[in-house]
């Protein structure tokens, strides 16, 4: 009798034990699943991808869903030579199993990280909407009639990027136009300028003058894509010249330095909403000329401010320099030497 008990008894204990582990196992198991980093996305296959793809402090790995739902990163797909005007657009991963990237994904990879991290260094934004948000990058895009596109933009969310077709090269290879794009995305989450008539050239000035700040070895924007053919200067703009080479807007590439040359256009499409475009280079001499008094890194930091801090969806050119003025103020003090520009180089 007293055999068979210790044999219950010792059967008993063990199962105990048995049954413990097996719950500790479990819940151990559970415990590093729950913990367990996301699969890493096709587009982090290099240690160079990896380095750019997961920014500390911007990268959330909890709230990221990969490959296709990645939250806080700086990400290069491919639209496959389509058009988002297309109903049958489509973008896929750009993948590498053998490390062997070709260039264009390289660049607009590249300059997506080289704009952040000015933008992070600078003025401690993290990232386009200031919170960490994806920086999206679309290459080989066509046009609304699947035409090779002239054109890189930002719509809102993504910068889009053509490879050219009669006045570009591929325009993912530019630096400045990188950061030109992502500049529009910092512009519509700060004081949002409204894209038409003096508020919009300050918008596309805005993007330029941070462009032209992000590729900052010169004041020209676009050297690096355009075909000399259609831009005997050899850039798109130049902030230092607006002109450009030119001497009316018959000239590709020429725009007004002064308010003297100002150019009163068609609030429509085909007027360039007032001439965006045409227009921000009064807006970019300005800033040139300051940047020549008080050096770049004062005059950014003095922009950066005016944008954040003092300007608002519908500021004319006026608004521009007295926020300047403000910024400066903030920044440096009532030191009318660092502030003021001389009145006959003041292009307002």
């Amino acid at each position: 009798f007293m055999f068979f008990f210790f044999v219950i008894f010792f059967l008993y204990v063990f199962s105990c034990f048995f049954y413990c582990f097996l719950c500790f196992f479990f819940f151990f198991l559970v415990f590093v699943l729950m913990i367990r980093r996301p699969p890493r996305s096709t587009l982090d296959r290099s240690s160079a991808a990896s380095d750019v793809y997961k920014r500390q402090g911007m990268y959330l790995p909890n709230q990221s869903v990969m490959p296709n739902e990645p939250s806080g990163v700086i990400w290069t797909v491919d639209a496959q030579n389509g058009s988002p005007q297309q109903t049958n657009f489509e973008i896929v991963h750009v993948t590498n199993t053998t490390n062997n990237w070709k260039n264009l994904e390289v660049s607009a990879h590249y300059n997506g990280g080289e704009a952040y991290e000015y933008f992070r260094q600078k003025f401690g934004r993290n990232s386009i909407n200031g919170s960490g948000g994806n920086i999206i990058s679309i290459i080989n895009v066509t046009d609304q009639n699947d035409n090779d596109m002239d054109n890189a933009f930002w719509n809102g969310a993504a910068i889009f990027y053509g490879n050219g077709d009669v006045a570009f090269q591929p325009l993912a290879k530019g630096l400045d136009v990188a950061g030109h794009e992502m500049s529009h995305g910092v512009i519509q989450n700060t004081a949002n300028l409204e894209y038409v008539g003096q508020s919009g050239a300050l918008n596309e000035s805005y993007a330029d003058i941070f462009g032209a700040m992000i590729d900052r070895d010169d004041w020209q924007i676009g050297e690096d894509v355009v075909n000399i053919a259609v831009f005997p200067t050899g850039t798109m703009r130049d902030m230092a010249n607006p002109n450009n080479g030119g001497s009316s807007l018959n000239d590709r590439g020429w725009q007004p330095k002064h308010m003297n040359e100002f150019q009163n256009l068609p609030e429509t499409p085909e007027g360039d909403n007032g001439g965006v475009h045409v227009n921000s280079g009064i807006a970019n001499k300005a800033f040139f000329n300051l940047a020549s008094s008080v050096g770049k890194e004062k005059a950014e930091q003095i922009y950066y401010k005016a944008l954040t801090d003092y300007l608002v969806k519908s500021s004319q050119f006026v608004d521009m320099r007295n926020a300047a003025e403000k910024a400066a103020t903030d920044l440096h003090g009532a030191n009318l030497s660092l502030i003021h520009i001389s009145e006959p180089t003041r292009p307002y």
